[in-house]
């Protein structure tokens, strides 16, 4: 895909005004890429070599460009991987293999993105769900560097923002070779963006192939006893609570534990820092509490709320759950992964505030694995109903588990598809990743 395409003005006024910032800053740039590994790599200082350049924005890109990464590398391809953000930098380095280079990507400035391009030679450029950016696209376009778009997403509002005659992204169909969506909808307004139907496939979100699979019951069993909870005990999860719905959050703990008999709770603030506020507010609503790292070695505590305050842990911690609210929806944050506790067949409760998880929320809402509420009062009441009703909670399970199994697989779809419309090519022959 190579040649020159229709240049909407305000793509023009983009360019000159991205060039200007480069030569006005450029002292400063220089001096910047001097003391710092970060923006040598951001001013493409570091062009690596290799066959599919996979870019992500952060965190929550980076969790879906995993699963490419690895599926990329079993088909024998060399993959680069590059990321906006320093947290998504440093995921992405913990998560992949010492082999995949992962750097920050280039700024969106012509002579960056034409250097990262021209240096990586890359047979791909594979963009993580909507991360567009103007001068990359061109650039790619003239160097003839074939674009793709995976777990692609298109709400409304960027639909509409695209099409405008003041967006830079004004034809962006003509820049992209191929869309792979998660949603159906997703695909309807990819084509009223002015993509060929042809060239816009869904087959789910690759997020799916990143949860674990279900515990067994013998797992389950082991990790209920390492927070000091009996085999019979119901427990509800809350899990990625974030500052706003603190107050909602406690509130409906209070009422569950009165409402359900033997009942435990184990809590997960988003970050850290809340540990402390959190555990807190629980102790001046007169619930006991604990940490999870001050239980004994057996897990045997008298409190009735466990405060996670590690890392790494919600997801396994979902398992041990008769129920689960994931944060982020009560207050507008926009929503954490409810995929995490229904890839344990774990029932899910979620706010209305679920517009950054909307396609994986809506899946399970439509199978009947979840469902929503308006706020903490509501909160409270479908938590104990489900912990009530072991029917309505194996119902919710299952269907729960039947999501993700018809979820699973769809980086390999997605990259077979790839791959059957010629936008793979030669990846196949790795050519080494240097520094």
């Amino acid at each position: 895909m190579t040649g020159r395409v229709w240049t909407p003005f305000a793509y023009r006024i983009y360019r000159v005004s991205t060039w200007i910032i480069w030569v006005i800053a450029w002292p400063w740039l220089v001096w910047m890429r001097s003391r710092s590994r970060e923006w040598f790599e951001r001013l493409s200082g570091s062009a690596v070599p290799g066959g599919v350049w996979v870019h992500a924005a952060s965190v929550g890109e980076v969790g879906a460009a995993l699963p490419l990464v690895h599926e990329l590398l079993t088909r024998g391809c060399a993959v680069r991987v590059t990321v906006v953000t320093p947290a998504g930098v440093e995921v992405a380095r913990r998560s992949l293999p010492e082999s995949v280079p992962v750097r920050f990507a280039p700024l969106d400035f012509v002579p960056a993105v034409r250097r990262a391009l021209r240096g990586g030679r890359p047979d791909l450029v594979i963009l993580v769900e909507t991360e567009l950016w103007p001068n990359l696209l061109h650039e790619a376009r003239a160097n003839g560097v074939p674009v793709a778009m995976a777990n692609a997403r298109l709400s409304e509002r960027s639909l509409s923002r695209y099409r405008s005659k003041a967006s830079p992204l004004l034809g962006v169909a003509q820049l992209v070779g191929a869309a792979v969506c998660q949603s159906e909808d997703d695909v309807r307004r990819f084509v009223r963006l002015g993509f060929d139907r042809s060239r816009v496939r869904s087959f789910g979100s690759t997020k799916f192939d990143t949860l674990a699979e279900p515990l067994s019951t013998g797992e389950r069993e082991a990790l209920r006893a390492t927070y000091g909870f009996d085999g019979g005990t119901p427990v509800l999860v809350f899990g990625s609570v974030r500052p706003r719905e603190e107050d909602d959050v406690v509130r409906a703990v209070g009422v569950c534990l009165s409402a359900v008999h033997g009942l435990r709770v184990v809590i997960a603030p988003r970050h850290l820092e809340r540990v402390g506020p959190l555990e807190s507010a629980l102790r001046s609503a007169g619930i006991a509490t604990a940490r999870r790292t001050e239980l004994r070695a057996d897990g045997r505590t008298d409190a009735r709320a466990v405060v996670l305050d590690t890392t790494g842990e919600l997801g396994r911690a979902y398992a041990i759950a008769t129920a689960a609210f994931v944060g982020g929806t009560l207050a507008n944050y926009g929503g954490h992964n409810p995929l995490e506790p229904a890839a344990q067949g774990v029932p899910v409760v979620l706010g209305p505030h679920t517009d950054a998880c909307r396609e994986s929320a809506g899946l399970l809402l439509r199978a009947g694995a979840a469902v929503t509420v308006s706020g903490g009062d509501e909160l409270a009441v479908e938590l104990v109903r489900i912990a009530r009703d072991g029917s309505a909670a194996r119902s919710m399970s299952k269907a729960a588990l039947r999501v993700m199994d018809e979820g699973r697989g769809a980086t390999a779809r997605a990259l077979g598809w790839l791959d059957e419309i010629g936008l793979l090519g030669s990846c196949g022959e790795a050519r080494g990743a240097g520094s």
